[in-house]
């Protein structure tokens, strides 16, 4: 009698509900959702806020186990949030788009530089730059969106390869040989991983017209709150006010502006 009363709700299902649901998909879905308002839920709890019958709800909770989307506490045998439930909704954070979160960072960076503002990507050996803010000086460098350039010979790309481990540095670079862009581009992974210590030492990446004859930049890698790199902020000037002393004042400013956008990353 128990389990006809719950099959005939799955079926069912709620008046205000559209029709075209999966029954059975629909009731794991709402079931997942009680996560939402509860650290733990226990099989009597289900049962009575969904309408469903005991034997139902151990079947969900058994099948959601088996895949790691739930798991029994040992001792008090109510059901958490399993390993796979939280994986995605990680990587859902780490998907979001970190653009719209970054534009307001690139703003402020351009106000505090007057100079042009870049936000970039590492992909592979590449690096991607996804947004810009220009500056409003009339001698200044031009935006970079959907621009791809060769990570060792940019700053963005530099501050974000200081990040990985050097066995996958090497394997980035399996030759030890790199492709030159200028005359001033790093050529070997040698020279590159001197430049990269350095970069871990002072906080910032620099660019010496390595990407683009007559333009230099700065880059500072934005971390979020649990210190996983997410992306790179860069700040880039024409080469002829981008000095040393230009350098190390304009990294300080980018590596702050990235650290602030960082804290508000999950």
């Amino acid at each position: 009698m128990d389990a006809k009363r719950g099959e005939s709700a799955e079926e069912a299902g709620p008046a205000d509900r559209p029709s075209g649901l999966i029954g059975a998909v629909d009731n794991v879905l709402r079931l997942l959702r009680l996560f939402e308002d509860h650290e733990m839920i226990r099989v009597n709890q289900v049962a009575r806020d969904m309408n469903l019958s005991r034997s139902t709800v151990h079947r969900m909770l058994a099948t959601l186990s088996h895949h790691q989307f739930v798991e029994q506490d040992e001792f008090s045998r109510a059901y958490k949030p399993g390993p796979a439930l939280v994986d995605i909704g990680l990587a859902v954070l780490d998907n979001i788009d970190i653009r719209g979160l970054a534009h307001s960072a690139l703003v402020e960076l351009r106000d505090r530089t007057n100079e042009t503002a870049h936000l970039a990507l590492l992909r592979g050996t590449n690096v991607v730059y996804v947004d810009s803010v220009e500056s409003r000086q009339v001698l200044r460098t031009g935006g970079r969106i959907g621009w791809t350039l060769p990570a060792h010979g940019t700053a963005a790309g530099k501050a974000l390869l200081a990040e990985l481990p050097d066995a996958q540095l090497a394997a980035l670079y399996p030759s030890g040989e790199l492709e030159a862009v200028t005359p001033r581009t790093l050529t070997t992974l040698d020279e590159l991983r001197r430049q990269l210590a350095e970069v871990r030492r002072v906080g910032y990446a620099l660019n010496d017209a390595e990407s683009e004859e007559g333009v230099s930049a700065v880059a500072a890698v934005v971390r979020d709150k649990r210190g996983r790199p997410r992306a790179v902020l860069a700040t880039t000037a024409p080469l002829s006010r981008a000095g040393a002393t230009w350098a190390a004042e304009t990294g300080g400013v980018t590596a702050a502006v990235a650290s602030e956008l960082g804290s508000r990353l999950g």
